[in-house]
Order: C-alpha cells, then sequence, then structure tokens
C-alpha cells in the first residue's frame, strides 16, 4: 500500500535507478575480485593491499574537500543558470587538482619519512592514481543535474575493463603491485570521459577565463563544512582498517576487511536512493514524499537484515571458501552498524540538509566521530584494539549519529 501511494518523479526515478546500477557496479566488481585475491595472494598480501587503500581514501576525502556534497547543492541550485554552473565546474576542477598536488606532496613526504611506509613505498604510490581519478571525476555535476545515466554507463565500462585483467594476470602474490595498477587506470579513465561527457553533452564551457583566484577561494570556503563532515566521516570509516594495520599488522587487517567489505556492500544499497533524494529534496522540499520512501526504507530493512546476519556464516563461506571465525564475527556484528545506518543516513542530507540543517547534519557526524577516536584511544592505551572492539565501536558510533540525527529532526522540521 505504501509503495502504491508514492507518485515517483519521473527525474527521480531515473535518477534511484541510474544510482543502483553504479553503486552496485562500485561494489559487485570489487566483490567479484576480493574472492579471488584473497585467495590468491593470501590474507597478509591482501591486508597490505586494503591497508594502502584505505590509506588513499584519506587523500580521497581530502582532494574532494566536501564538493561531492557541496558542490550537488550549488549545480542542483543553479542547472538552469549556464554561466554560473560552468565557473563553478571549473574552478573546483581547479580547485581539486590543487589539493590534489598538495596531496602528493604529503603522501611522498610520508613515504620518506617513516619506515613502515618506504618498504612498501610502491604500493602506497600506486593506490595514489585513484585519487588523481577522482579528481577528474564530477560525479557531483552529473548528481546535480539529475543525469547519473551518464557516470553509470561510464563507470561500468572502465571497471569491467580494469577489473578482467586482475583474473588474467595477477596469478601469486608476487603479482600484487598489478592490482592497483589496473584500478588506477580504470579510474582515471572514468574521470577522463566523464569530463569529455560534461562538454560534448551539457556544453560546459572550460574556458580559462573562468578560473579566478577569487572564485578557488570561494569554492573552497563554502564546501569546507562538508568537508569536515567528510573527515569525520572517515574516523568511524577508513580509520578503523588503517589503526588495525598500524596495531595489528596486515594478517588482522585481512580479517577485518574481508568482513568490512560485505558489509560495506551492504550499506551502499541505501546509497543511491540517498543520493537520488538530496537533489530531488533540495529543489521539491517534498516531505510528504520522503516519509513514505523513509517508511519502506526501514521496513525493508528490518526484515532484510536479521536473515542476513542469522546467514553470515554461510554467506561468508559461499564468497571466501575457507574464511577466518575472526571475519565471520565482525561481519555478524558490522550487520548491526547496518540496521542503525539506514534510517541514519536518509535523514542526514536527504532531509535536515536539503531543508536548510546540514550545518546540523554535519555536526551529528563530528560530534560521532569526536567519540569514536576517543574511544579508539581508550582502546589503545588499554590495549584493547581487536576486530570484535574495532566492530562493536562502530555499531556504537552509528547509533549516536541516529540519536543525534532524530533530534535534529525534532528541534528543527515540522513533519
Amino acid at each position: 500500500m505504501i509503495l502504491k501511494k508514492i507518485n515517483f518523479n519521473s527525474s527521480l526515478v531515473s535518477n534511484f535507478f541510474s544510482l543502483i546500477i553504479l553503486q552496485g557496479a562500485n561494489y559487485l566488481f570489487p566483490l567479484l575480485t576480493v574472492p579471488y585475491l584473497f585467495r590468491t595472494l593470501g590474507v597478509n598480501t591482501f591486508g597490505l593491499i586494503s591497508f594502502a587503500t584505505a590509506f588513499a581514501q584519506y587523500f580521497i576525502i581530502l582532494t574532494d574537500f566536501g564538493f561531492n556534497l557541496y558542490g550537488v547543492q550549488y549545480i542542483s541550485s543553479n542547472r538552469e543558470n549556464k554561466e554560473l554552473r560552468d565557473t563553478f565546474f571549473v574552478n573546483v576542477v581547479i580547485a581539486q587538482f590543487l589539493l590534489f598536488l598538495i596531496s602528493l606532496v604529503m603522501l611522498v613526504g610520508i613515504i620518506f619519512t617513516f619506515e613502515k611506509f618506504y618498504e612498501d613505498r610502491w604500493i602506497y604510490l600506486l593506490s595514489f592514481t585513484t585519487v588523481f581519478g577522482t579528481v577528474l571525476m564530477p560525479t557531483w555535476f552529473f548528481q546535480g543535474i539529475e543525469q547519473m545515466k551518464y557516470i553509470t554507463k561510464i563507470n561500468i565500462i572502465t571497471r569491467t575493463l580494469s577489473i578482467i585483467p586482475v583474473f588474467f594476470f595477477v596469478k601469486s602474490d608476487m603479482d600484487y603491485l598489478l592490482v592497483p595498477v589496473f584500478y588506477g587506470i580504470g579510474s582515471i579513465a572514468s574521470g577522463l570521459i566523464a569530463l569529455y561527457v560534461a562538454y560534448k553533452y551539457f556544453n560546459v564551457d572550460f574556458h580559462m577565463s573562468k578560473i579566478t583566484v577569487l572564485g578557488i577561494k570561494e569554492c573552497l570556503s563554502n564546501s569546507s563544512q562538508f568537508f569536515i563532515s567528510r573527515i569525520s566521516v572517515s574516523l568511524y570509516t577508513v580509520s578503523n582498517s588503517f589503526i588495525l594495520g598500524l596495531v595489528g599488522g596486515n594478517i588482522v587487517v585481512g580479517y577485518y576487511s574481508a568482513a568490512e567489505k560485505l558489509y560495506t556492500a551492504l550499506q551502499s544499497m541505501y546509497g543511491p536512493l540517498n543520493n537520488a533524494l538530496y537533489p530531488y529534496m533540495v529543489k521539491n522540499k517534498n516531505i510528504a514524499m520522503f516519509k513514505k520512501i523513509f517508511t519502506v526504507v526501514v521496513l525493508l530493512n528490518c526484515i532484510g537484515l536479521p536473515i542476513f546476519i542469522y546467514n553470515s556464516d554461510f554467506i561468508m563461506s559461499l564468497i571466501y571458501k575457507n574464511v577466518a571465525k575472526e571475519s565471520i564475527i565482525v561481519f555478524k556484528i558490522l550487520l548491526g552498524a547496518c540496521l542503525i545506518s539506514a534510517p541514519s543516513i536518509l535523514i542526514g542530507y536527504p532531509l535536515l540538509g536539503a531543508l536548510g540543517q546540514a550545518r546540523y547534519a554535519n555536526f551529528t557526524v563530528i560530534v560521532s566521530s569526536i567519540f569514536h577516536v576517543t574511544m579508539l584511544v581508550l582502546l589503545l592505551v588499554f590495549n584493547s584494539i581487536t576486530v570484535y572492539t574495532v566492530a562493536c565501536l562502530v555499531v556504537i558510533t552509528e547509533l549516536l549519529v541516529l540519536v543525534l540525527r532524530l533530534r535534529g529532526v525534532k528541534k528543527f522540521i515540522t513533519i
């Protein structure tokens, strides 16, 4: 009955299904390679690649600088004004490229300062190519104009072409450097094609006269609050694998990452709806539509996830064949976080952010990340960092985000 009552806007539906396919590709393709790499490379080398990937994510967040949130909002609000749209586009691209150069200097400095990074310097340098790929990819632009079908097609093609060589050329742990090479090539190709599509099909003017120091500063300044939010999110997502790698080594990261990959894939199922709703709600402020969609998602979440938790042993064994019990237990714990994160994600930017409370949405993440880091420090002090305690901490942190956002809805929004 609820589904029948939802009167979907055509652009919302198109964008939503494009994002479903895109998100599915983003996590299905890695899930095709992860079990293969886990078995071929071994848990130690697989853990090293996961650690390097987590490390590269920090630079991706820095170069993104919140534009994947602020950019969507700006483009969605100014999509009919070509001059403003194009000026914003080129200034964001230049700003991100400057941030990329800063990131590269930071990476080189870290590699030559710390022995742990210098010993495996090539894996970190090659993994860094995905950072350049994300700088080139203007996902925020296509999401803002609600034309994600282009990004979806580009990603599916380039990701397919980048993962196929993995199965042909990665035959032992001696071939591990080829993994970031293939992924990096696919990422850069996606970005270049997307820029061409923006120019060819949406007539984006890349003329250098639109680039100004003031324009770059304004882009960075206005996006900074979203950047702080993104950094905060990374403290209780990316940092988990990173901290485990520093404290426990590559094998521990391998156990945790095997479970986290599946957890992230499940959590990503909410991403398409979140990303499609955000520009739609910015433009239409349709709370009635949001309530209906929110109710459906929560109901499906409460029905589906307990089934996954009950069958987690079978799921993990099916995907990884010989999987450690540590990974299975971590997977069960993280599935509990999925129950909490679904409503939390939808209440965030699609509701609070779109209705003028982006600062509060950011605040909830910042507070929760401070809590998460504080608890990680305490676990370190008491020598209690394990895959289990980190996974449990993820659940508690997600619960805190949800509670704070529900408080914000009660305080700021009339439903």
